[in-house]
Order: structure tokens, then sequence, then C-alpha cells
């Protein structure tokens, strides 16, 4: 039954991996640099690697948050529940919770992706997670909103600064190398070679880059955080790598099999952009993230940073070059993600009150 729950998660992964594609080869399938089949092999090989090498590193990054809105168990909690011999009872309540949180979040980024809207599956787990705690969590306690207020405007600013981050980025290098360099570069032998590598490269770094950043998330529920002060497993996983292998199969799954939707929409739907532009958004995405996951101290939104650098690099051709309406339309998207799978969540924690406060 336990282990059961984990599928939760990997449709989770499997939605985050539908999704998050785009954000690695989305500009080069869509300027035809490189085949849609090619990418998507490509992008799930390099995600399982990025997850099975660095992916262990950030499956604390939602501990702390899931732990104030109680959805994971404190090490107070295990101890308590090891003194009163209910260590299985807390293992299948936590897994339960996490199993919640994860659908919610899955369905949520689901029927997004279905509508061909790029969003962030992490802030829609952040959201959910939110919502549970809403329900179950004090937040007049001051120690719960020293943690959760910090981390919710966090989340809301990047809303913000993470697109209008890219957007500029990516204007300035796309403004740079169509003026100085583009003409030059069309004109050698071996331009389209040249592109297609650059596509490769970046392309296959973007991948890497969403294994060992997003894998974890998937995952991170079921990680037991309190066993190794315990030694006692309160949840599904204890072994870190192990947790974040399986949140990139899960992402590698929903990439091979559902993930031309959202590619097509980021690639060519928002704004029209040559070869060269398609390569400097991937290198704006890139940039962007690692600034403002610096900046911020929190892991910002791929999907965001690459929809304001496809706009970035749209304008520099003038207003009428971006296609606003498409832009509004997966603006609301980013915002109303996170509010229903928050609000999935907490009606979900009304119903089973009673179940988890037993």
């Amino acid at each position: 039954m336990i282990y059961l729950l984990l599928f939760a998660g990997l449709f989770m992964g499997w939605s985050l991996g539908t999704n998050d594609a785009a954000n690695a080869f989305g500009t080069a399938v869509a300027t035809r640099v490189i085949s849609y089949r090619t990418a998507v092999t490509l992008i799930a090989i390099m995600v399982v690697v990025g997850a099975f090498i660095g992916g262990a590193n950030n499956i604390d990054k939602v501990a702390e948050l899931s732990t104030s809105n109680k959805v994971i168990a404190s090490t107070e909690e295990v101890y308590l529940a090891i003194e009163e011999g209910e260590e299985d009872k807390l293992r299948l309540k936590t897994a339960i919770k996490a199993a919640i949180i994860f659908t919610c979040a899955a369905l949520t980024v689901f029927v997004m992706s279905y509508l061909k809207f790029p969003v962030s599956a992490n802030q829609s787990i952040t959201g959910a997670i939110i919502g549970w705690g809403l329900c179950y969590a004090d937040y007049s306690d001051p120690a719960v909103l020293a943690v959760n207020l910090p981390q919710i405007g966090k989340f809301a600013s990047t809303w913000v600064l993470n697109p209008l981050g890219a957007g500029i980025i990516s204007f300035v290098l796309v403004f740079v190398v169509n003026k100085f360099i583009s003409a030059k570069l069309t004109t050698l032998s071996g331009y389209d070679k040249i592109i297609r590598i650059g596509y490769l490269v970046a392309g296959i770094f973007a991948s890497y880059s969403i294994g060992q950043n997003s894998s974890a998330n998937v995952t991170a529920l079921y990680f037991d955080a309190a066993f190794a002060q315990t030694g006692v497993a309160a949840n599904l996983l204890t072994d870190a790598r192990l947790t974040a292998t399986i949140g990139g199969i899960a992402i590698a799954v929903g990439v091979l099999t559902f993930s031309k939707r959202v590619m097509m929409t980021v690639g060519s739907s928002i704004a029209e952009i040559t070869q060269i532009d398609g390569f400097l958004v991937i290198i704006a995405m890139a940039l962007t993230v690692v600034i403002m996951g610096k900046w911020m101290g929190i892991p910002v939104s791929t999907s965001q940073a690459v929809v304001g650098a496809v706009v970035g690099a749209g304008l520099t051709r003038g207003v009428k070059s971006v296609h606003f309406g498409v832009f509004k339309n997966i603006a609301i998207a980013w915002v109303s993600s996170p509010t229903v799978a928050g609000l999935m969540a907490y009606l979900v924690a009304i119903c089973t009150k009673n179940y988890f406060l037993s």
C-alpha cells in the first residue's frame, strides 16, 4: 500500500517532463535545426544523468517548507511516534500526504500541458504544499511564519523577476549578435553545422540542468529527512541518490510520451525568432536561472525563464513580432497553476482532517 503511493510522485514527474522538455530544445525544434525525435531522446538521457549525478543535492530544498506546512514529519514527530510505537502509522500518513500533494500538483501541470501552457511544476508543488499548510499549519506561530512568509514572498516575486530578467538578457544578446555577428556568421560555409552543434551543446546542458534541479522535487516528499537523526524511517525512501534518480526517470518518461504540444508553443507560438535567436534564447534562459537561483536562494522556473527569453528575442524585431495574446495566456497560467494546485490541496486537507489528526 505505502509503495503504491509512490506512483503519485511518478505522475508528478511525468507531468513535469511533458512540460519542461520545451525549455531545453523548444526553439531548436521549432526552428527545425534539431528534429523532435532527436531532441526528446537527448533530453530523456541527460535528465536521468543529471538526476543521478546532482539531483540529490536539491532534495532538501522543499523539505523545510514541507515540514513547516505539516506535509513531512518533523524529527520531533518521528521521536514521538517511536515512543508510542506508531512508526508504521506515521509512515503511512506521511506517504499519503505526499501522494495528495503530488497528485494535486501533477493534475494541474497535466491540464496546463494539455492546453499548451508552459508552467512551472516546481511552483505547482509549492502551491500545493502551502495550500495544505493553510489547513494544518499554525500561521499564528512566529516559527512557522519565519519559514513560510519569506518563501512565499520569494516564490511570488519570481513570477515577475524571472521572466523579466530572462527577457532583458535575451534582448541584449540577440540585439548585439544580430548587429555585429549574425551577418558574418551566416556567410560561413559551415554555418548549418555550427548552428546545429551549438543547439545540441546548449540543449544537452539544459537537459542535464533540468534533471539536476527538478528531479528531486518529483520524489522529495517521499524522502525521509529525519532518518539520519532517528535511525527510523518515517517515509518511503532513505537514499538521496536513488530518490533523485527515480524522479529523473519519471521526468524522462514524460518527455518521451507527451512533450510536443508545449515544446511547439514555447518554440514558435510566442514570437517570431530565427535559428540564431533560438540558440541565444537557450543561453539567456540558462544565465537567468543561474543568476536568479543564486540571488533568490531558491530554485526558479525554467519555464518562466525561457518564455521571457523568447519574448525578449522577439522584441528586438519590434512589438508586432511578439504574440502578446499567447504570452498573456501563459502569464495567467503561471499564476493560476500554483493557485489551483493549492486550492485542490486545501480542499482535500479539509476533507481528510479527521483522519490525519487522529
